[in-house]
């Protein structure tokens, strides 16, 4: 079996909302470091349909997602939004 696509990744910070990818992807895999109950939700388009989400346990740490299959389709963007004390890496492709 061939690679799909080629996968990139893209930073998400702390406290804010970042555009992943400008375009059409699909999200592969997150990589999240949470202070306690920090949040992280991966949208379709900015402001747009929420395609994942994650909200960390009363504790500070840090996990990675691998997103099974083809992963999650976005048809416009992949735009995060992250909690306080909370930063994300998505790959995507």
């Amino acid at each position: 079996m061939s690679m799909q696509t080629d996968v990139k990744s893209g930073s998400a910070a702390a406290g804010a909302t970042t555009t992943i990818f400008a375009g059409p992807t699909r999200i592969k895999g997150i990589a999240v470091n949470y202070a306690s109950g920090g949040t992280v939700v991966l949208n379709d388009g900015t402001g747009g349909t929420a395609m994942f989400s994650f909200t960390g346990p009363a504790a500070i740490g840090s996990v990675y997602i691998l997103v099974p299959g083809e992963g999650i389709k976005c048809n416009t963007n992949v735009s995060a939004v992250c909690g306080a004390g909370t930063t994300a890496v998505v790959f995507y492709g």
